[in-house]
């Protein structure tokens, strides 16, 4: 130990060293949780609300006055926002998160410390006897890092008492272990650290995948509905056009009018059969919708058949290169790459253990048999041992099988879009010509029926022939109603496979901010 002359001002490195624990604590409980870090990397929608309505409130048939008006545009934040297992998605993923934070932010810790202590000794020679006790009071911080760094710095009072003799003086010590180099301990904390956040990854692709499932099929029951919607609506077009053409026959003079009655009524119980069944079919569907997209069961929704392709004009190249610069899943798998690379740098460098080790002590000026005195001390060390090659070959295989893995899962997502992004993108434009080319041609069969119905009451067209027209015009109405359900559902598919759903969401979510 080496002895200085006092300072004339103690108090000051004395207030110096609590000013750097108030700026170490205060760094400590601001900084940014490693999740959110995370969290920012890829960017991630939220429900607005993240816990569903009470039950008694969303089952409760008050709620009829509430209206939700539904398009395939509209449809998509309303679910995104109630739906329940996006939700509970949400949660799990939050959940996750928690523990990484938890993982990490306890091995990268500030924690205050209060120390005391009461020393008492005694030596004894052939004629004296000697007594002392000390009392030391301390407040200190220790600061952990996640690359196994430690720090302690403190400051304090001391007390020393030897028989009528007293010293009091304030102090100030520090001590650091600083690894150098890839240390083992620095390996396993970032081996474990990269399985703790391929947790949170998976929690987080889970998340993704459960968006874009439910919404995709919010999405098809939707298309459903109206395609169940036009067609109650074509077929009680057919049942009135029925009538009519009853109401007609009772007061024309028609042969065998009475047959011609009978043919009729029996058409009409035919199409009322099919209208009352696909009624019933559209009242379970809606409710369907409704829990697909969390909406109180017992409010009122409102259809709106708009157009709804986001894609119109984009090109198969334009929409997977899309896909692949922006799908989350891809973007997650890419950081798990890299995480990989690093483990892989630092397994490989790892095979000494290397630390720095410091520590300082300062007594400065105080009262008694200290005063006009002060003293400090210095000591620097290191510390090296050889890692077992085993630790390290394991964890080379490790990062070498998980960097190879996340290619392979990238290399099969974007298979997966390649063909996700074509497949809807021919079905679109094929089964939309389809459907253009027949409400084209829907004028002629409705002119068919027209026509068949002057040549019936001339009497060159029998009834059964009249009946089969207006059937096939209902035939190429359900068709053209299929056709716009298939296009819609592969719009559909396709804002699942390019991560459409988030761009609109996210767009949704600017609007309502202005």
């Amino acid at each position: 130990m080496t002895r200085c002359s006092a300072v004339s001002h103690p108090i000051r490195p004395f207030a110096c060293w609590a000013c750097l624990l108030a700026g170490l604590l205060a760094h400590g409980c601001g900084s940014v949780l490693p999740s959110q870090r995370l969290q920012n990397a890829v960017h991630l929608p939220v429900p607005t609300a993240t816990q569903s309505l009470p039950s008694e409130e969303r089952l409760s048939p008050q709620r009829r006055q509430e209206v939700y008006v539904l398009s395939a545009r509209k449809l998509i934040p309303i679910a995104f926002d109630l739906q329940p297992d996006i939700k509970s998605s949400y949660q799990r993923f939050k959940s996750e998160a928690a523990r990484y934070d938890f993982f990490v932010v306890s091995r990268d810790s500030l924690t205050p410390i209060f120390r005391t202590s009461n020393d008492f000794g005694e030596s004894r020679g052939d004629e004296t006897v000697t007594r002392d006790r000390g009392h030391t009071v301390e407040f200190a911080v220790e600061k952990l890092f996640f690359d196994t760094t430690r720090l302690d710095v403190g400051v304090g009072y001391q007390t020393d008492v030897e028989d009528d003799a007293t010293g009091n003086h304030p102090f100030v010590s520090a001590d650091l272990r600083y690894p150098l180099g890839a240390s083992r301990e620095k390996l396993e904390r970032t081996s474990e650290e990269i399985f703790r956040r391929n947790e949170l990854n998976d929690a987080q692709l889970d998340y993704i995948q459960e968006v874009r499932s439910r919404l995709q099929r919010a999405l098809f029951r939707f298309h459903e509905v109206v395609r169940l919607e036009d067609t109650v609506q074509t077929l009680g077009e057919w049942k009135d056009d029925l009538v009519a053409l009853r109401q007609r026959l009772e007061g024309s003079g028609v042969e065998n009018v009475t047959s011609d009655l009978s043919r009729v009524d029996a058409e009409v119980t035919r199409v009322n059969s099919t209208l009352r069944n696909e009624s019933g079919r559209y009242r379970v569907d809606v409710a369907r919708l409704k829990s697909l997209c969390g909406i109180p069961l017992y409010a009122r929704t409102e259809i709106v058949d708009e157009p709804f392709n986001p894609f119109v004009g984009a090109t198969h190249q334009d929409l997977f290169r899309m896909s692949i610069d922006t799908d989350p899943e891809i973007l997650t798998l890419r950081n798990e790459v890299r995480n990989a690379e690093v483990q892989l740098d630092l397994a490989r460098r790892g095979q000494w253990d290397v630390a720095l080790l410091l520590g300082g002590e300062s007594a400065l000026e105080g009262r008694g048999e200290s005063d006009t005195a002060s003293d400090w001390s210095i000591n620097v060390g290191f510390e090296v041992s050889l890692v077992d090659p085993r630790v390290t070959g394991s964890l080379i295989r490790q990062s070498q099988a998980n960097i190879l893995r996340f290619s392979e899962a990238i290399a099969a997502r974007e298979n997966d879009i390649f063909v996700d992004t074509l497949e809807p993108i021919i079905r679109i434009e094929t089964l939309g010509a389809s459907r253009d080319e027949l409400r084209a041609n829907l004028p002629r069969f409705e002119q068919d029926y027209q026509s068949g119905i002057d040549a019936y009451f001339a009497g060159t067209l029998n009834i059964d022939d009249l009946l089969k027209r207006r059937e096939t015009l209902w035939f190429q109405q359900d068709e053209i109603a299929s056709l716009t359900r298939l296009v819609g559902a592969n719009v559909a598919e396709l804002c699942s496979a390019t991560g459409k759903f988030f761009e609109l969401l996210d767009a949704n979510g600017k609007q309502a901010q202005q």
